[in-house]
């Protein structure tokens, strides 16, 4: 029976590619890992390094998770959102027998030869779902893949795992839809477009000053979007002190006094909507409402516009997991758009 399984493992990648495929199901940040038993250890640490970022939360979650599994799990995985495979070419396990049966001779001679390492494959056994593999002559060459591209193979499974989400988010639910009118609101009130999801209001805020506050509850989470002209900083500079302060004071008029935790506050270079954006990550305290909870962003430069722009979400929810929450603050905020003339025509097609 065990010589049969690199067989049966193959044949339900094969079958996989049939057009008749259910939705997957599970978790959105779950990834089903699977590895042969004489090759894991080479690829285990790695990918959880690469793959399973830690969130500020006050009680540390993870962004994207690792669920390992074997064989006798495969089956079930393959029903799931996410699935990676790692194994070498001269791997004798069953996992090694799926990738050679699984490659194209034109992919097989590219690994080979050192070209290819990381393929992506999408709705192989499921809708909305992805198998990611990792593949090399040698788990060595697999393990310094890993190890050197980090980046892309986290990015590769969070934008995935963003647009599962904000499929989700955006969706019609017991006869609710996308708030289109607030969206149009806003963008003739602001002159910028954000999607608002069916279970988030209109909280606060006015043209005039600059701001705009979304929320939802159960639980509570909340975006907002705040703009100053850069003429206003201090020759446009950009610290992390002005972000904090900033921040703490928009949240002393609109949140009761909310703060940033001291010391919780990191940063990365990153992009929105192509413009090079600060992405920064907090915990956040309300000392009279003995309250807190873990908050996401972005600042920019809108330079055409003379604007810079500080766009922010936080989640209170406690008792349960924060990462699913604050995900949807951020897939809000990804959201957001300059240019209304393109908003509106999205938002056109969207209904």
């Amino acid at each position: 029976m065990r010589k049969l399984l690199p067989i049966f493992i193959t044949f339900l990648f094969i079958c996989g590619c049939s057009d008749f495929k259910p939705e997957a199901i599970g978790s959105y940040n779950a990834v089903f890992a699977f590895a042969d038993p004489q090759e894991i250890e080479y690829v285990r640490q790695p990918l959880q390094i690469a793959i399973e970022h830690k969130i500020i939360t006050p009680r540390p979650e993870k962004l994207l998770r690792i669920i390992w599994g074997d064989t006798l799990t495969f089956h079930d995985a393959t029903r799931h959102h996410i699935v990676l495979i790692a194994a070498s070419l001269q791997s004798q396990g069953e996992f090694g027998a799926l990738i050679r049966n699984s490659l194209s001779e034109e992919a097989y001679n590219k690994v080979e030869q050192g070209e290819k390492i990381f393929f992506v494959k999408s709705d192989v056994w499921a809708k909305n779902q992805i198998l990611l593999i990792l593949t090399a002559n040698t788990p060595q060459e697999i393990r310094k893949y890993i190890l050197t591209n980090m980046d892309t193979i986290f990015e590769t499974i969070n934008n995935f795992t963003n647009e599962n989400v904000a499929r989700w988010l955006y969706s019609k639910y017991s006869g609710e839809t996308e708030r289109y009118e607030l969206e149009r609101r806003i963008v003739e009130e602001y002159g910028f477009g954000i999607r608002v999801p069916r279970m988030f209001e209109w909280e606060s805020g006015n043209a005039k000053n600059r701001f705009l506050w979304l929320r939802a509850l159960e639980p509570e989470r909340w975006v907002f979007v705040w703009w100053t002209p850069l003429n206003s900083t201090i020759k446009g500079k950009l610290s992390l002190k002005w972000l904090r302060h900033t921040r703490d004071s928009l949240c002393q008029i609109y949140y009761e006094g909310d703060s940033l935790v001291d010391g919780t506050l990191v940063y990365e270079h990153s992009e929105l909507n192509e413009f090079p954006a600060i992405k920064y990550r907090a915990r956040w305290k309300n000392i009279n409402a003995v309250a807190g909870g873990p908050v996401v962003g972005y600042v920019f430069d809108d330079t055409l516009n003379q604007r810079r722009y500080i766009l922010d979400g936080a989640v209170f929810a406690p008792g349960i997991r924060k990462e699913p929450y604050i995900r949807h603050c951020e897939v809000i905020i990804n959201s957001f758009e300059m240019d209304t003339a393109r908003f509106l025509e999205n938002l056109r097609k969207r209904k």
